[in-house]
């Protein structure tokens, strides 16, 4: 089964937050407004951090805020701020495939095409595309996530 990790969607989440409030949240806030634990939303907002989709300030009047906008983050950049490169198979990780059948696989090209346009796919969603509903009628010219897939 191809999914997205949970560890993944949370983020999604809480980029989601930090977008929709403009400004700077602290841990405490994030927890309330995601309905996420405190251990889960700190590691999260690390890898943010770490990836640089977020920034933290410290201090009284700190917290955590994302260092784009909405419309400038991607699905993927979220799911491999969190979780790495995203990857269907052993053999798309991109550092020497793993799979004991490298050497007889037939498959292997065709599986590294198909993780890229996942990829891509997943590249040219913006987190503010995933806060349009799905029957919105959008403005011309104006990005929606089934004009991508249709």
């Amino acid at each position: 089964m191809l999914r997205i990790s949970r560890f993944a969607d949370y983020a999604l989440l809480i980029t989601n937050e930090l977008c929709k409030n403009n400004q700077l949240m602290t841990l405490e806030q994030l927890t309330e407004t995601t309905q996420l634990n405190l251990p889960t939303v700190y590691k999260i907002m690390r890898a943010l951090v770490k990836s640089q989709l977020a920034v933290s300030l410290r201090g009284v009047n700190g917290g955590y805020k994302t260092t784009k906008n909405a419309h400038q983050i991607s699905i993927a950049e979220i799911i491999e701020a969190v979780d790495g490169p995203i990857a269907l198979t052993d053999c798309t990780k991109g550092k020497g495939c793993q799979c004991v059948l490298e050497g007889q696989c037939q498959l292997r090209g065709n599986w590294q095409l198909v993780n890229q346009q996942v990829v891509k796919l997943l590249g040219s969603i913006t987190i503010d595309m995933m806060n349009q509903p799905v029957n919105q009628k959008m403005k011309a010219g104006a990005p929606n996530i089934a004009a991508l897939l249709i």
